[in-house]
């Protein structure tokens, strides 16, 4: 299948570095993506795709596979993005049909399909965490005396000390800019998922944070605790609903700190006005978490440095 089409349409992914197309041929469309730029994430998308086809979601089918260009040939969701999409009268009901997609991905894999999958560590968290620090803290005068060393030793003490089973599946970026809705699709099959390559073995709610402590869109949190209790319901999860939330924050916190950095970072380098609505989100949504956090220490270094 030739890609050199006058018909190509460019689609926005994001910071990605795959280029992703959508090519009319006739009365069909199709999605190319080319990972020309991000040859390893190629390879990994076969690793998830196998693990996820197994599962009763729906992804894009794949056509065809261009292993010398490294493009894939896939299905067309359409356009219909959850993110383009939603208002406050369906929000809810969009929000619902992610979280029981999350759910069936984890009553339905299992530590054997998982296990080319590398496991999320605290090395990886403090290498998210360094975002914050080289990015977020040198912008703010008041931070110039910022206890770094501090900072690392008190997230390591807590990521320990929580007993965290990172042996799940998480996609990293379920939320709403990778959902669509299918409307000619049944029940939970009407959320499409898609650009699940970079996925890892994690906290079993990883992905409902993504979805529901999202920065890039302000919706509220009406529905959160709702769905939070929603999604332990209905998943074999050991730890008390305690513990579960705890943890469930405190790694909220986490991907909050390292996007502070990451939209602070691109604010400087692409001067793009929506970084600064993102990073004006992230900080809200990071003082709303706060509230959720026990750690002392961790909390009130936070409410000085932020």
């Amino acid at each position: 299948m030739n890609s050199d089409h006058s018909d190509l349409e460019k689609i926005e992914d994001g910071l990605s570095n795959k280029l992703i197309y959508r090519i009319t041929e006739k009365e069909n469309t199709k999605i190319i993506i080319d990972f020309s730029r991000d040859k390893q994430n190629f390879k990994n998308f076969f690793t998830v795709y196998e693990i996820l086809q197994k599962i009763n979601i729906s992804i894009p089918k794949i056509y065809e596979v261009n292993q010398k260009q490294y493009k894939i040939y896939m299905q067309d969701f359409g356009k219909n993005r959850l993110n383009k999409i939603y208002n406050k009268d369906n929000l809810y009901k969009l929000l619902k049909l992610a979280v029981e997609n999350l759910i069936v991905i984890q009553n339905e894999s299992n530590l054997n399909n998982l296990k080319n999958l590398k496991e999320y560590t605290f090395e990886d968290l403090k290498i998210e965490l360094k975002e914050f620090v080289t990015y977020y803290i040198p912008k703010n005068k008041k931070n110039s005396n910022f206890p770094t060393s501090k900072f690392y030793e008190s997230w390591k003490s807590i990521f320990y000390s929580q007993n965290y089973n990172m042996k799940n599946f998480a996609h990293k970026d379920f939320e709403f800019v990778n959902l669509f809705f299918l409307e000619n699709f049944e029940s939970h099959l009407q959320c499409g998922i898609i650009d699940f390559q970079s996925a890892f073995k994690g906290f079993i709610g990883w992905d409902l944070i993504s979805l529901l402590e999202n920065p890039r869109i302000n919706f509220t949190r009406d529905y959160n605790d709702k769905l939070i209790k929603y999604f332990y319901d209905n998943t074999s999860i050991i730890e008390n609903f305690n513990t579960f939330l705890e943890q469930y924050y405190v790694l909220s916190l986490a991907r909050q700190t390292r996007l502070l950095g990451r939209w602070r970072k691109l604010l400087s380098t692409n001067n793009d006005n929506k970084y600064l609505e993102y990073l004006k989100i992230t900080k809200s949504r990071t003082t709303a978490t706060l509230n959720n956090i026990k750690n002392f220490e961790l909390r009130s270094m936070y409410e000085k440095y932020l």
